[in-house]
């Protein structure tokens, strides 16, 4: 009776092992199952946009609407409404066609209402009467050209802006602007059933094998952010780990500087980063391009994707004109910034983005499309002498290993007015200061301890001491501060009071300042990184910094500021700010975020002028407040395979484990034989296969551990797989032997009926 039942159910198994075999899918090759989820076709994407609640406060000066998790598009003159960027994904190698969209029912909200026009920005420093004027002018130009007619504004819910990417995702950016308004009426109408519609085409001999592979998990929490559709779009790429060859850190220098930087180098490397050093030299003879600036950029957009070196950040260190940034061209009227966000938005070469009609003025507002989606974080240590350098990152590595709360979570907050006279409203910086460390806002501020000097006899805020040059010199100085902010009217080498008109931080402070503190500061002031002078952030950097975020050349603030939504440079930094004290970001996640945040909610005035100014961050990029979790081992491997077999016949297990760092991975096997075996460096989450033979008879326990190939650290030993090698009980050929150890792997509960 048992051999009838033995066979009866070995005919089922080897019909099973037919299908179970069909479905294996190989995920270190590029094409993979889900890559089917698309049809390389014409074809539209449709998502619903969630619209939130709403609310109106209605006051004498005007009416302002605001809307959940939407910004604004601050036009000045023109009605200040709730508006967003959306960045929807379209499938890899889709060409954009045309965007529509379905409002479902509008609804006419009761009541007259009268939405005040946007205020317009000011500069926060050295100000051009007649570019001023100009920008008046401007200003009454759009109010006459809405608020004169009871024509619906804006013109339409849905707007295409642009085409864009983020890394490996093709990305169409619309703008959705829930309100209509009618001026003259005070009509308001509100769509809350958004739906859009993108349709798209392929270019002939568009095929699977055309799409990037870039598989990072430490990628994913960006992506979740930027890509509307992320969950659909998720499906369409590879998620093979691509080359072995990785490198998620990459250092652009001098070869004067490459000994300088090794104090960095083992820094991130320790902490489970995998880093490169490349010089300008090699770059610029071994890549084509109209200039080095070009050139290092065509070398990132090659290197970033993880079938090549998977970078995630970039450390740029010279001096300006050594590892050169690239200047933008702009009709501003305050000169031509200079910006290292070149670098960091990698999606398109030069001739179909920076320079697209190939003049070599890079950034042009009108004549070259810029995508403001980066897939890589960008710093730079903004010196090229080796002894300045060498320290610099000697005191970054400090500033990270320094867990001590009286530093790590110690704030100094410098706030001056920006105006106080007619047309513009009070503008006293400590609001600013406030607002960002308010910890009902902003829980995590709890923990915090915050100086505080304002404007005395002006500023109605309660403060620590008086803003000046000697208050702000002796209690910087002698205090520990891991962070530093200030606002006030800026210049290349300081920044300024505004009732007393002397400057009360500037490079003759640095000399005071104790570099075993070193802090990250954000300038919220025009200049203060201007890279065509000897600037306060670069002497910062010397001595007092670990990072410094200023603008390259003027920066414009917005009157009568009291939250993010009002746009200019003092919601990007709330952004900046608020992203690095959580911890939850390093200093160039949190420049990429802000960034990200002022163009998609549509805070800037001059967009192109003030995304490239903002856009040159000092210091290592990865630098964070939070305390540093060293690399962990990777994770102990699972064993999978069959569990029973003959002697002298070769049998196959799989093995998985995965490093979170990303660091690639090698597999020690120990057999239980006297036998071991060591694996070559691999991805760091992929399943291999290994396979032996067993020549006797016996209890084999079959263990495994994984070691990360970056840092050497290694995974426990495994639970043992344990492999029975029996002896032969049935005269039966091998054949049949196979197909009943297959079975007993699927079904063991039968093993009792043959043992």
């Amino acid at each position: 009776m048992k051999k009838v039942v033995i066979g009866i159910l070995i005919s089922i198994l080897m019909i099973g092992s037919v299908f179970a075999g069909a479905s294996t899918t190989n995920y270190n090759t590029k094409i993979t199952e889900n890559i089917s989820l698309f049809e390389i076709d014409d074809g539209e994407i449709t998502v619903t946009i969630s619209v939130g609640d709403y609310e109106i406060v209605q006051s004498d000066i005007g009416d302002e609407v605001t809307l959940e998790n939407f910004g604004r598009n601050l036009i000045p003159g023109k009605p200040n409404l709730p508006s967003k960027i959306f960045s929807v994904a379209i499938p890899p190698g889709a060409i954009f066609k045309d965007v529509s969209f379905n409002c479902g029912e509008s609804v006419i909200l009761e009541g007259s209402y009268n939405i005040k026009p946007v205020d317009l920005p000011r500069v926060i420093g050295q100000e051009d009467p007649e570019i001023y004027k100009q920008d008046q002018m401007e200003y009454k130009e759009n109010y006459e050209s809405v608020y004169d007619n009871d024509n619906l504004y804006p013109a339409s819910v849905v707007e295409f802006v642009q085409t864009a990417g983020f890394r490996k995702y093709n990305l169409v950016d619309i703008r959705v602007n829930p309100f209509y308004y009618q001026p003259m009426s005070g009509q308001l109408i509100y769509n809350a059933d958004i739906t859009v519609s993108i349709s798209y085409t392929f270019e002939d001999g568009f095929t699977y094998d055309d799409i990037m592979v870039d598989y990072n998990e430490k990628t994913k929490p960006a992506a979740e952010k930027i890509v509307y559709n992320y969950n659909e779009a998720k499906d369409w790429y590879p998620k093979g780990a691509g080359s072995k060859e990785m490198y998620d850190y990459v250092i652009i220098t001098l070869d004067s500087l490459t000994s300088s930087v090794t104090p960095l180098v083992e820094w991130e490397e320790e902490k489970g980063r995998s880093v490169n050093v490349v010089t300008t030299s090699w770059i610029d003879s071994n890549y084509n391009g109209y200039d080095l600036a070009e050139k290092m950029r065509n070398f990132l957009r090659e290197k970033y994707p993880s079938e090549e070196w998977g970078i995630l950040d970039v450390c740029l260190i010279g001096n300006y004109d050594d590892v050169p940034m690239r200047r933008c061209y702009q009709n501003v009227g305050y000169g031509q910034p200079e910006t290292d966000y070149y670098y960091a938005e990698l999606s398109l070469p030069d001739d179909q983005s920076w320079d697209m009609d190939i003049d070599h003025k890079y950034g042009e507002t009108y004549d070259d499309q810029i995508d403001f989606s980066t897939e890589v974080c960008v710093g730079r240590i903004p010196w090229s002498d080796p002894s300045i350098v060498e320290n610099i990152c000697e005191k970054s590595v400090v500033y990270e290993m320094n867990t001590n709360p009286s530093f790590k979570r110690n704030i100094l907050l410098l706030g001056s007015f920006f105006w106080n006279d007619d047309p513009n409203p009070r503008t006293d910086n400590a609001v600013l200061m406030e607002y960002k460390t308010n910890s009902e806002l902003h829980p995590w501020m709890n923990n915090w301890k915050m100086t505080k000097m304002y404007e005395e006899g002006y500023t109605t805020y309660p403060m620590d001491y008086n803003l000046d040059w000697n208050n702000v010199k002796d209690i910087w100085s002698n205090g520990s501060y891991a962070f530093v902010n200030w606002a006030g009217h800026g210049s290349p080498d300081a920044t300024w009071l505004y009732f007393t008109h002397g400057h009360f931080v500037g490079t003759d402070t640095c000399s005071f300042l104790n570099d075993e503190y070193p802090a990250i500061i954000f300038a919220d002031s025009c200049s203060n990184s201007d890279t065509d002078e000897f600037n306060l952030g670069q002497a910062m950097m010397e001595q007092g910094a670990v990072g410094f975020l200023g603008a390259t050349k003027v920066a414009y603030g917005m009157p009568g500021w009291d939250d993010p939504t009002d746009g200019s440079s003092q919601s990007m930094d709330y952004f900046f700010t608020t992203s690095c004290t959580s911890g939850d970001y390093t200093q160039g996640q949190a420049h990429q975020y802000a960034l990200h945040e002022m163009y998609t909610n549509g805070y800037w005035y001059y967009d192109h002028f003030e995304m490239f100014e903002w856009g040159a961050l000092w210091g290592n990029p990865d630098i964070s407040m939070a305390n540093v979790i060293e690399n962990v081992p990777p994770t102990t491997p699972e064993i999978d395979g069959p569990n029973r077999g003959i002697p002298g016949t070769e049998y196959c297990w799989t093995f998985l484990s995965t490093d979170f760092e990303g660091d690639q991975i090698k597999y020690i096997i120990d057999w239980d034989d006297g036998n071991t075996f060591e694996t070559e460096c691999d991805s760091p989450n992929s399943t291999i296969e290994l396979c032996h033979t067993y020549s006797e008879e016996g209890y084999y326990n079959i263990k495994a551990k994984a070691v990360d190939c970056v840092n050497g650290f290694e995974s426990e030993w495994s639970n043992p797989l344990l492999f029975i090698v029996p002896r032969e009980r049935f005269s039966m050929n091998s054949m049949f032997l196979r197909v009943l150890e297959r079975f007993i792997h699927f079904f063991p509960f039968f093993e009792r009926l043959i043992i």
